[in-house]
């Protein structure tokens, strides 16, 4: 049976009419001849908490190889009983405890799956008979969040098919950043989504092969507890009817929306170049839109440094203006103007940094409470998350804002393989999000709350506490400072990293990381300080010429961590092989220490010496006295400088002398240790391995300095905030007195 084709003409007539149509839009694509087309309706049902949907979808086959199948995504049926590979590893995974409380509930209704009620070649054979679930990743014969569609005859190198396909959703109680609570509605990874199929050289490439497999495949993974998502880019032009009185928020932009006889309300969503489609409605939201005005939010001057830094024009670094949509649940309308504001400021910092948000809208939407929907990403369209009173200097809702809205870059516009290189995404867009929250607010500060109520404290569970003296609960001290206690966001989670740092590999499949935790500070925070220790190596600007352009090489594009790296040489002029073997694909710590300091003074003769053909005697006391007398006093001093980590990297060494004198040495950290011997008028009196930090992936701070004579400030420090916190565990006692 002949496979229906779509010509080139037909498919760029297509395009001009959908965009012509988007009155007032100013997107202009950049793919050319995308790879796949939806035309989706579908319609909410919120008693049944159902979405049916029909779509015809148009695939491309880019490769030159011919396909005998067709792979999909049934997301939604990870969600459909405690058999699915995402049940499964979701009581080791990180949404362990969110997992055990969900199921727990009594709701019958709870689970959630798809059904493909039909599918065909348009004009062609019915293939729904020739449909099967597959399970690529693992041997779990129950799991049914991959279907495999056989096709009567194999389509062509370079060649299309159009499809139709019906569908039912049921969408369960809010899990995994899906799902419904009460009539709030979160819709994503909704309806059954083409896989990804690379050609041999394509999978060659992705894996580091040097030679390609006879054939190409599909890369079309399960849905596993610590995984995300993996999708061609393409157009979307899809139809939501809900009842008139539910707000909605989707991706795209709003082209149409009509009134029903039925009392509901049909919505007509458009965008190009994008790899998926994400929506959300309630009757609940407060909507507010507001412009980012680009000529209000940037001045000039900094378009100019940054242009100089990139080395391009100020015509390359400038921005463009977008809507940005805030649907707010009504008892955080208090929050709005926080919410806006940390929007822009991420739009204006990505964009000068890594190149202008392309697309007209933008949706940021707050979540409703027990959603488990807040903090998640799909293209145009965010979720944040805070709180009815968060406090004045707490990132609340900033720090979620930020983030996820980051991945309207790292992941929206770069689209990496999440399933396999989370941390290409994640950790890159920690990286940036760090950067941008110390640019825009500087430090946080840590809060406790107490039945909803801010208190300025410090989180204890967050700070490492020393074991002596200490009187407390676990690491959780009698009292807590009343007070603003300042975190830099460029610590990126350390305590995370030094707790799992041994656990994996960084680079590695996110279902096959030991754990939940693993997997987080592995793809999130040990990334994000694995690129600020690249950044101290090659310097501000130089990383900043590598983010911009491995981000605008990669756009609409699926890059592998081999690209990344090839970046990262040709923009320094280096090769760091060495650098990205080490943090990248080894488990080994970093840790440095200054580990001796001894002097001892250059007191001439002591002993017996031959001279004259004689031995002369040299008191040892007749030297010490003439040292003394001596107005030209020298010492020996020795600085030995130790690398008791496994991870290899190059270090500074600063040694200090007691006469205000400076040495700075670089050692190349290779073997275990290294000594500095220095005969010089003044002692040694204290040194320093890394002063300025370069090394963010060092796993103890502590031991990277020493002085020549004991100090006791620090315990003394130790000693004060001890009282301090006795004087707290009283006041609290008598506040309850």
């Amino acid at each position: 049976m002949r496979i229906p084709r779509i010509s080139l003409s037909a498919t760029l007539a297509a395009v001009t009419c959908a965009s012509t149509f988007a009155l007032g839009q100013t997107y202009k694509s950049h793919i050319e001849n995308p790879i796949v087309r939806y035309q989706m309706s579908a319609r909410l049902d919120p008693a049944t908490k159902t979405v049916k949907g029909h779509y015809t979808l148009v695939w491309r086959n880019h490769t030159d190889e011919s396909i005998p199948d067709l792979y999909f995504h049934l997301y939604l049926n990870a969600f459909k009983n405690v058999d699915s590979t995402f049940m499964r590893e979701g009581i080791v995974s990180r949404r362990r405890e969110v997992l055990r409380e969900w199921r727990t509930t009594p709701e019958k209704d709870k689970w959630g799956w798809v059904d493909v009620d039909k599918i065909q070649i348009v004009g062609g054979a019915d293939l729904t008979p020739a449909k099967s679930f597959v399970h690529p990743d693992d041997d779990n014969a129950a799991d049914q969040s991959v279907m495999r569609v056989a096709l009567p005859q194999p389509i062509p190198p370079q060649g299309t098919i159009e499809l139709a396909l019906d569908f039912t959703s049921k969408l369960p109680r809010g899990l995994a950043r899906t799902g419904y609570v009460d009539d709030y509605f979160f819709v994503v990874q909704w309806f059954p989504k083409i896989g990804v199929y690379e050609s041999a050289a394509e999978q060659a490439h992705h894996y580091g092969q040097t030679t390609p497999p006879p054939q190409g495949g599909w890369n079309c993974h399960q849905f596993h507890a610590n995984t995300e998502f993996f999708a061609d880019y393409g157009v979307y032009d899809v139809e939501l009817t809900v009842p008139s009185n539910f707000v909605v928020g989707a991706t795209g932009f709003l082209r149409n929306k009509r009134e029903n006889a039925n009392q509901t309300t049909t919505y007509n969503f458009y965008q190009e170049d994008v790899h998926d489609f994400a929506w959300t409605a309630s009757p609940h939201f407060v909507k507010l839109t507001r412009t980012f005005i680009a000529a209000n939010e940037v001045k000039p001057d900094e378009i100019f440094a940054w242009a100089k830094i990139l080395n391009l024009s100020t015509d390359q670094v400038a921005l463009r203006d977008v809507s940005v949509t805030l649907l707010v649940q009504p008892d955080h309308q208090n929050l709005a103007e926080r919410y806006f504001r940390s929007t822009f400021y991420a739009l204006k910092y990505y964009g000068l940094w890594y190149g202008q948000y392309p697309y007209d809208t933008l949706t940021v939407v707050d979540p409703a409470r027990h959603s488990n929907s807040g903090g998640m990403e799909y293209p145009t369209l965010f979720t944040g998350g805070t709180y009815f009173w968060p406090g004045e200097r707490s990132f609340s809702p900033e720090g979620v804002t930020v983030h996820e809205f980051g991945h309207q870059f790292w992941y929206a516009l770069v689209g990496n393989n999440e399933f396999e290189d989370a941390w290409l995404d994640e950790g890159l867009n920690t990286y940036s999000t760090g950067k941008v929250l110390e640019t825009a607010y500087g430090s946080s500060c840590g809060y406790e709350y107490v039945l909803g109520i801010p208190i300025q404290a410090v989180p204890w569970l967050y700070v490492r506490v020393p074991s002596f003296p200490f009187a407390g609960v676990n690491n959780i001290p009698l009292g807590a400072y009343f007070s603003c206690v300042e975190y830099p966001e460029r610590t990126e989670r350390r305590y995370g990293y030094l707790e799992h740092a041994k656990d994996d590999e960084l680079v590695r499949k996110g279902w096959q990381y030991l754990t939940g935790a693993s997997y987080a500070v592995n793809s999130y925070g040990r990334t994000a300080l694995t690129l600020r220790t690249l950044e101290s190596y090659l310097g501000l600007e130089t990383m900043a010429r590598v983010m911009r352009t491995f981000h605008q090489r990669w756009r609409y594009r699926h890059p592998t961590p081999q690209d990344f790296f090839a970046t990262v040489n040709e923009v320094s002029g280096q090769n760091l092989d060495w650098f990205f073997q080490q943090f990248f694909y080894s488990s080994n710590l970093v840790d440095y220490t200054v580990a001796d300091i001894t002097t001892a003074a250059l007191e001439g003769k002591v002993g017996i010496y031959d001279e004259g053909g004689k031995k002369a005697p040299y008191l040892e006391e007749s030297a010490s006295e003439a040292f003394e007398k001596s107005k030209d006093k020298r010492y020996r001093s020795t600085v030995v400088v130790r690398r008791l980590g496994e991870a290899i990297a190059p270090v500074d060494v600063v040694i200090r002398f007691e006469n205000g004198e400076t040495v700075r040495e670089m050692w190349d950290g290779k073997y275990r240790w290294i000594k500095y011997v220095y005969e010089r008028p003044s002692k040694v009196l204290s040194a320093e391995v890394d002063p300025a930090r370069k090394l963010a992936l060092d796993s103890n701070f502590t031991n990277n300095s020493r002085t020549r004579e004991p100090d006791n400030r620090a315990a003394a420090k130790w000693y004060v905030r001890w009282i301090f916190w006795l004087e707290n565990l009283f006041f609290a006692a008598s506040f309850f007195s």
